[in-house]
């Protein structure tokens, strides 16, 4: 129930916002000219913009209403772009994108402009940040905040995903297990938050439906990213299958030699349980693939003669049934922290309450009981 108050409550929010973003009545000249226009004043204001989150969207929002950012739109946009989103930063960065749209008319281009550089090989700070994992949720969160975009009307063309959606798709990032296992978390989380664009209906919000056909995804839209989905979905699963064989194969040889030594030598266990990782990673990013897109996930052929080779590590067993979750637990190391690292409850809450007030108390009297009779027992 409260799921789905809060999905209508983000869907009216994206109403509203489109209306607003489509026809929007920005101040004129005269008007920013009132506001503060001064370097120092417009810089503090912008460097704001790298930190956005839902806490202070409110009180950024405001000063941003304060200040006249007419020749400072591209400082604005480099800022946000540098953003380091977490998921649930999204909707406030879409609500201070849309209060810039409504204000400045070159904002929207540039932003677009900006955010589509994390996306072209080479332009996406590749060369500087060599955290690969952190370029994969830089993606990740652009791609999020673009479609939201797109929704509330700032991105008007849903050809930009076309682009991005082709180069996701591309068979020549299969040989690269990395880039494979970025993209199809990519991919998931794509089809998952745009189900639209490739013609599939939002499950059980069907009252919704005609705020999407209003998006205007057009029919060879659709059609490009249900073919490129599907082609790319046989392909790596045709890769799964491979390595899958590779996988048994090893199983196989490795029994072999437990039979004949009793053990495995430590390049051999350790070639097993690379091989073995890889294998379950990418059945899980195939698996939430297929989730997405609505098709049955992959069932790995099986003939009873080969079973896993145990290594002594605790390795996840795969299977079809895997929780198809490929992106990490934590959107970033605060919520890692907050979740992981538990207060001690006794420096914040009042003994009583913990029922070790009472404890003590108890202990004491049995002490003071103790004394006292030790006493009487001397004077005896």
């Amino acid at each position: 129930e409260a799921r789905i108050e809060e999905y209508k409550r983000l869907m009216d929010q994206k109403i509203a916002l489109r209306r607003n973003n489509q026809n929007p009545e920005r101040p004129d000249a005269n008007y920013l000219r009132t506001l503060d226009s001064s370097i120092k004043r417009n810089t503090t204001v912008i460097k704001k913009l790298k930190t956005i989150n839902d806490e202070q969207k409110d009180g950024l929002m405001d000063e941003l209403k304060s200040v006249n950012l007419s020749k400072f739109v591209s400082e604005a946009v480099s800022y946000i772009c540098e953003a380091k989103l977490r998921s649930a930063d999204i909707q406030a960065a879409v609500q201070v994108c849309s209060l810039l749209h409504q204000r400045y008319k070159d904002f929207s281009p540039c932003l677009i402009q900006g955010l589509l550089k994390v996306f072209v090989p080479g332009k996406s700070g590749d060369d500087l940040d060599t955290d690969k994992n952190s370029r994969a949720m830089k993606k990740r969160s652009t791609l999020k905040l673009l479609i939201e975009l797109y929704f509330v009307g700032i991105v008007e063309d849903a050809s930009i995903f076309v682009n991005i959606i082709k180069d996701l798709t591309s068979l020549e990032h299969l040989k690269d297990r990395e880039a494979t296992q970025t993209n199809l978390s990519l991919l998931s989380s794509f089809v998952r938050q745009g189900r639209l664009f490739i013609g599939l209906r939002s499950h059980g919000h069907e009252s919704y439906d005609e705020f999407f056909k209003d998006l205007n995804v057009t029919a060879d839209q659709k059609k490009f990213f249900k073919k490129a989905l599907n082609s790319y979905y046989d392909a790596v699963s045709e890769l799964l299958q491979s390595e899958n064989a590779s996988l048994r194969l090893m199983e196989a040889e490795n029994a072999k030699v437990l039979s004949a030594k009793g053990e495995l030598s430590d390049e051999n266990t350790a070639s097993y349980e690379k091989l073995r990782k890889s294998f379950d990673q990418l059945l899980r990013g195939v698996s939430s693939l297929a989730e997405a897109i609505d098709l049955q996930p992959p069932v790995m052929p099986d003939d009873g003669n080969t079973t896993r080779v145990t290594t002594g590590t605790d390795v996840t067993p795969s299977s079809g049934k895997e929780p198809s979750v490929l992106e990490p637990i934590w959107d970033d190391d605060d919520t890692k922290t907050f979740y992981e690292s538990l207060p001690d409850l006794r420096a914040f809450v009042p003994a009583v309450l913990l029922g070790e007030a009472e404890q003590k108390l108890n202990e004491q009297h049995a002490k003071g009981r103790e004394q006292s009779s030790e006493s009487n027992a001397e004077q005896e």
